[in-house]
């Protein structure tokens, strides 16, 4: 069997960890390798391994107190993905046991390390998210910020599963601002202040790694309702 572990900082609780856990279908597009998943049936992408070691398996779930276990099975062998809280850091361990075990050290180093920092990216979100109420693809944004815009973009991402998707918000005072997403990357973000100035930033980034450098000096603090639609 082939292990790898990673470990980042999590200074969340374990019922935040558990929020964005129990819900792979929306979890799982942002692993390293995804490709797809229907129900319980996903399927993996390693680009230019030398075997198919068999892309398709069926996904079992599974907690206890202080982590969770991702069981992935299928015709040629298990990979198992673990989860667990030591204090404030998240360890994730992936192992590979079947065909071609001797091979995937360095498959299995990308997907631990991609899996743990995509699982921190989205427990920050939830908690730094500035969504007061978010009803199907409605919603009213309480305060956005440099800090917190990343957080909603994230959180948006997350709940659609990783589809494409333009956020369009309006505030009191008529500021208005778009953002669009497009194959796990922010392309676009429009910003028009009260006076009718538009900010325009074309970029190609990806929703892991936004950051507040992005929304600086943009005329965000404040109110917004917002729409989400799926492009």
């Amino acid at each position: 069997m082939k292990i790898r572990s990673y470990e980042v900082e999590l200074p969340h609780s374990w019922e935040g960890l558990q929020v964005v856990l129990s819900e792979p279908e929306k979890t799982l597009p942002f692993f390293p390798y995804f490709e797809s998943i229907d129900g319980d049936i996903v399927r993996f992408r390693v680009p230019r391994f030398v075997f198919d070691f068999g892309y398709e398996f069926k996904l079992a779930v599974g907690f206890r107190s202080d982590g969770a276990v991702y069981t992935f099975t299928g015709e040629k062998g298990v990979l198992t993905v673990t989860f667990e809280m030591r204090g404030n850091l998240l360890r994730v361990t992936a192992s590979w046991s079947g065909f071609g075990e001797l091979l995937m050290g360095k498959p299995l180093e990308n997907f631990a390390r991609g899996i743990a920092e995509a699982i921190k990216d989205f427990c920050d979100a939830q908690a730094r998210c500035p969504v007061a109420r978010l009803n199907s693809n409605e919603g009213v944004v309480e305060h956005i910020s440099p800090e917190t815009a990343p957080a909603l973009i994230k959180r948006i991402a997350w709940e659609l599963r990783g589809k494409d998707f333009v956020v369009e918000g309006l505030a009191d005072d008529g500021t208005t601002l778009s953002a669009t997403v497009k194959d796990g990357k922010l392309v676009r973000l429009d910003v028009r202040d009260s006076s009718g100035r538009m900010s325009t930033i074309e970029a190609d980034v990806l929703i892991l790694e936004l950051s507040r450098e992005l929304f600086e000096n943009l005329p965000l603090e404040k109110e917004f309702k917002i729409k989400i639609r799926e492009i």
